[in-house]
């Protein structure tokens, strides 16, 4: 058994690696390890794992994950719920306050615990990979124009209070400068940027449960 422990954490040592919380992720030798005990994990579930922690604070669309773990095959998304849900077991995701994987309904998987990228021979890098943030931000125009003033103003307003609107006719840009405002402040506000569209809801009732 010890010969076995220390072939599998030599194993994990080599090539591309994670550590995240007790657990350390091998990506080319596809091995998870707690210690140094090895996580038994499918190897559907393990390529989910794999997809999700290197693009760590990212949303990775159901799409996205199922077209790369099952790529030639036709699955319902129920497949690649059942996978999730056998990572978080295998993680021990939500005991004690561990958080690993978080599910944002309609958009995808993120996960967000922090972690750091390994070097060969066990050393992490000197900068974590995701800190946890979950991007849920529509992504940003390259090429804006003539909003620099209205962004910059509507920055410094939200420095400085608890609630902002921007109102005008539909199609001006009134998301558009939003979007850029959000991302402008995100170093700022850390954790609590987020994006909530609220177009495609037809009844009231349903903002809450939305924004929730």
């Amino acid at each position: 058994m010890k010969v076995e422990v220390a072939t599998l954490q030599q194993r994990a040592n080599e090539g591309e690696a994670f550590q995240f919380g007790p657990f350390r992720l091998a990506v080319s030798e596809r091995l998870l390890m707690n210690g140094d005990v090895q996580v038994s994990l499918g190897s559907r579930a393990l390529d989910v794992l794999i997809a999700l922690v290197e693009r760590a604070g990212e949303v990775v669309s159901h799409r996205e994950l199922i077209k790369r773990v099952w790529p030639d095959v036709i699955v319902e998304e129920a497949s690649l719920r059942v996978s999730v849900a056998g990572i978080r077991r295998a993680l021990g995701d939500g005991r004690d306050g561990a958080r690993y994987i978080t599910n944002l309904p309609g958009r995808g998987y993120c996960f967000v615990a922090p972690l750091q990228r390994l070097v060969q021979g066990g050393q992490s890098t000197a900068t974590p990979v995701g800190r946890g943030r979950i991007q849920t931000l529509p992504a940003r125009l390259q090429r804006m124009v003539g909003r620099d003033e209205t962004v910059e103003a509507l920055r410094l307003e939200l420095m400085s209070r608890r609630f902002v609107s921007i109102v005008g006719p539909g199609g001006v840009g009134k998301t558009t400068v939003a979007v850029a405002v959000a991302h402008g402040l995100a170093d700022e506000f850390r954790d609590a940027v987020c994006f909530v569209d609220l177009s495609a809801l037809q009844e009231r009732a349903l903002v809450v449960p939305a924004v929730a």
